[in-house]
């Protein structure tokens, strides 16, 4: 037997504030975007040969930075794009109120 899942109400707050939240929730984006890409610019390329005398361990640990990093950020750009239907959702249903 499968139950159905109660659904949340969005939670309602003021519409200054909840542009602050997309304000900051894009800001974190874009910052975090820049920092992977900066990781990416200091990643090592080098080929097998070279590969071979290098630290294995620290080329995992820039891997594992820039998962993170590029996690983060998919996590903040889904919170922009949630964020943003509910204003679209929120100024619909204003305007529909006019």
């Amino acid at each position: 037997m499968t139950r159905a899942r109660p659904r949340l109400a969005p939670c309602r707050i003021e519409l200054s504030t909840a542009f602050d939240m997309l304000r900051q929730d894009i800001a974190r984006t874009d910052a975090l975007v820049s920092a992977s890409e900066h990781q990416l610019e200091r990643f090592p390329r080098n080929t097998k040969d070279e590969d071979e005398d290098g630290d294995d361990g620290d080329r995992h640990l820039q891997l594992e930075h820039l998962s993170h990093l590029l996690g983060a950020a998919k996590e903040s750009a889904r919170a922009a794009v949630y964020l943003s239907a509910q204003f679209a959702a929120e100024l619909a249903k204003r305007g529909a109120g006019s």
